[in-house]
C-alpha cells in the first residue's frame, strides 16, 4: 500500500516556484452600470411592486457546462445605439507612451486616497497635490478603489501634463495642462450596442469552443450566469445544442464586455429544451426618482434561481471526478478518499478565484504541483492544484476578488493528464465543493408579469430564427470522461 502522503493544504507551503513562461495578462473587462433598455410602463402612479414569491430550496444544478463548438449562423447583426456624426476617436492620455519625452503610468486607486495613489504612480507630492485639487474642484465625488489611474508626466521634471481617472471604460474624467493649469472635465465617448446571435452545437469543450470563436471569457460569465440554476449542466453533454441571443458594447469601436445574455435555448441531447430571458423589473416609486433593480434571468415560467457567491473556478468545464471521502482508488484499488472536484480542461485554459478572498499561498504544493490558496470569509479555504503556471503578479496576502484570474491548467505534480483539482476546507475538514451554493426560487409578483410575457414572446421570435444551417466546427474531445488518478486528493492517509 502507498504510504501517506501530507495534506497539501494543511502542510505549509514551500517557497513560490516562478511560471515556466511569460504569462499573458486578463483582459480588463469591467462591469458598466446603468440598464440598457427601459421596460414599457403600464401607468404613472403605482404601489411599489411586492416582493418576489420565495419557494422552497430546489436542487443544486451541476457548475459546468460540458463541451461544445461553435455552429455556422449568420454574421452577428449590429444594432448602433447612437449613429451621430463620423465617428472621430478621442485624444487619450496613453497616447504619450510614444513620446520619449514622457513617461506614462497606469496605476489602479486601490485603498489609497488620490493623492497616495498618485504618489504611487511615482508623482512627486506637490504634482499630486496639484493634480488631486483640480479634480476635486470638477468632479465632487471621491475616486473609488478600482477607478484607474493614468498620469502623464515630463521625464527629466517629472511635471504632471496630463491625467486620466476612470470608473469603467465609459466613465472617463481626463485632465490636459492648459498653460499652468490642470483643468478636468469628463469626456463624451461613443457607445455602441450590438445583437449577438448564435447557435452552439456541444462537442466536447464549450469553454475552449467559444475562445476558439474569438468570444472570450466575458462572454463565458454571461452565459453562465444567465444558465445557473437553469439547466442541469451536468446534462449538457456530446450532442446537445445552444442558441444565444446577447448584448454587446464597445466603447470607441474597442469591445467592452456583454451587459446581458438577452435569451438563451439549451436542448439536451435527449431533446429536453430549457429557455431562460434576461428581464428587468419596474423599479420603485419614491422620494421623486425611480429606484432601479437590477436585470435577472427567468424561465418561461417567471421563475429564476438564485444562488450564493460561490462560481466555478473553470467555467464550463466538465466534471471528470467529484467528491468522495470512500473512493475506491482506481490504480491502487484502496479506499482512498478524493478531496475535491476534478474539471477537464486542457492545458493553458484560465482558472479563477471562485469567490472574494485572500491569498494564502502560491508555490510548490508537492503532489499538487503548482497550486494556490485562497482564504475566504467564514473560515474557508479553496485550493487550486496541478496549475501550469500562475497569474501575473499573484503573491499571498493579495487580496482577490471572485472570477479573478489566479493561474492556467496544467499537470505538474502527481497527474496522468491536465486537470484542475479543486478543494475546499472549513477549518481543518475537506467539504464537497459543489455543495456550496444555497438554492432557491423566487417568482415574479403578479404586476410585472405582462410585461415578461410581452417581452417573452419578442426574444422567443428571435430564438427561433436562429438555425444550426452551416458546418459545425469540429473540436477534437478526446474520448470519454477520464477519472484521473490524483495521489494529492488521494492521499487519503491524511486525516483532516
Amino acid at each position: 500500500m502507498a504510504s501517506e502522503a501530507p495534506d497539501p493544504i494543511l502542510a505549509p507551503p514551500p517557497e513560490p516556484i516562478a511560471p515556466a513562461r511569460p504569462d499573458r495578462r486578463p483582459l480588463a473587462l469591467p462591469i458598466l452600470a446603468g440598464s440598457l433598455f427601459a421596460l414599457t410602463t403600464l401607468s404613472v402612479a403605482r404601489p411599489p411592486p411586492p416582493a418576489e414569491v420565495t419557494a422552497a430550496p430546489v436542487q443544486s444544478a451541476a457548475p459546468s457546462l460540458s463541451s461544445a463548438t461553435l455552429a455556422v449562423d449568420p454574421p452577428a447583426t449590429a444594432e448602433v445605439a447612437d449613429a451621430g456624426p463620423p465617428f472621430s476617436p478621442k485624444w487619450r492620455v496613453s497616447a504619450l507612451k510614444d513620446d520619449a519625452t514622457m513617461v506614462v503610468t497606469e496605476v489602479e486607486v486601490g485603498k489609497r486616497t488620490l493623492v497616495a495613489a498618485l504618489q504611487h504612480a511615482q508623482v512627486s507630492k506637490a504634482e499630486a497635490a496639484r493634480v488631486a485639487k483640480a479634480f476635486e474642484e470638477a468632479h465632487k465625488e471621491r475616486v473609488r478603489a478600482r477607478d484607474a489611474l493614468t498620469v502623464a508626466r515630463v521625464k527629466d521634471s517629472g511635471h504632471v501634463v496630463a491625467v486620466e481617472i476612470a470608473s469603467s471604460p465609459s466613465d472617463v474624467w481626463q485632465a490636459r495642462e492648459e498653460g499652468d493649469k490642470l483643468a478636468f472635465q469628463k469626456l463624451e465617448l461613443s457607445v455602441e450596442r450590438r445583437a449577438l446571435k448564435l447557435a452552439l452545437v456541444v462537442k466536447d469543450d464549450l469553454g475552449q469552443a467559444a475562445r476558439d470563436a474569438g468570444l472570450g471569457d466575458e462572454f463565458l460569465h454571461a452565459l453562465e450566469d444567465a444558465l445557473d440554476g437553469h439547466v442541469d449542466l451536468a446534462e449538457v453533454k456530446r450532442g446537445a445544442r445552444a442558441k444565444v441571443v446577447a448584448t454587446e458594447e464597445r466603447i470607441e469601436r474597442t469591445f467592452v464586455h456583454y451587459p446581458r445574455i438577452d435569451a438563451a435555448e439549451i436542448t439536451t441531447r435527449g431533446g429536453k429544451a430549457v429557455r431562460v430571458y434576461s428581464f428587468e423589473r419596474e423599479g420603485k416609486e419614491g422620494e421623486g426618482k425611480r429606484r432601479e433593480r437590477g436585470a435577472a434571468t427567468y424561465d418561461a415560467k417567471g421563475q429564476r434561481p438564485y444562488r450564493g457567491n460561490w462560481r466555478s473556478p473553470v467555467p464550463f468545464a466538465r466534471v471528470t471526478s467529484r467528491f468522495n471521502p470512500h473512493r475506491l482508488h482506481p490504480v491502487l484499488k484502496v479506499v482512498m478518499p478524493h478531496n475535491g472536484v476534478d474539471f477537464g480542461a486542457g492545458t493553458g485554459t484560465p482558472v479563477y478565484a471562485t469567490a472574494p478572498g485572500t491569498v494564502k499561498s502560491v508555490g510548490d504544493g508537492g503532489p499538487c504541483g503548482n497550486m494556490v490558496q485562497i482564504d475566504h470569509a467564514g473560515g474557508l479555504t479553496t485550493a487550486y492544484c496541478h496549475l501550469s503556471r500562475f497569474a501575473a503578479g499573484i503573491h499571498a496576502g493579495q487580496h482577490v476578488e471572485a472570477r479573478q484570474l489566479v493561474g492556467y491548467v496544467g499537470q505538474t505534480g502527481r497527474v496522468t493528464g491536465p486537470h484542475l483539482h479543486f478543494a475546499v476546507k472549513r477549518g481543518e475538514t475537506f467539504i464537497d465543493p459543489l455543495a456550496m451554493k444555497l438554492d432557491g426560487v423566487r417568482t415574479l409578483p403578479a404586476r410585472d408579469r405582462a410585461a415578461f410575457q410581452k417581452q417573452r414572446e419578442a426574444r422567443d421570435a428571435e430564438l427561433d430564427a436562429i438555425s444550426f444551417t452551416g458546418g459545425a466546427v469540429e473540436v477534437d474531445g478526446g474520448g470519454d470522461d477520464e477519472v484521473f488518478s490524483d495521489v494529492v486528493e488521494d492521499d487519503g492517509g491524511a486525516k483532516p
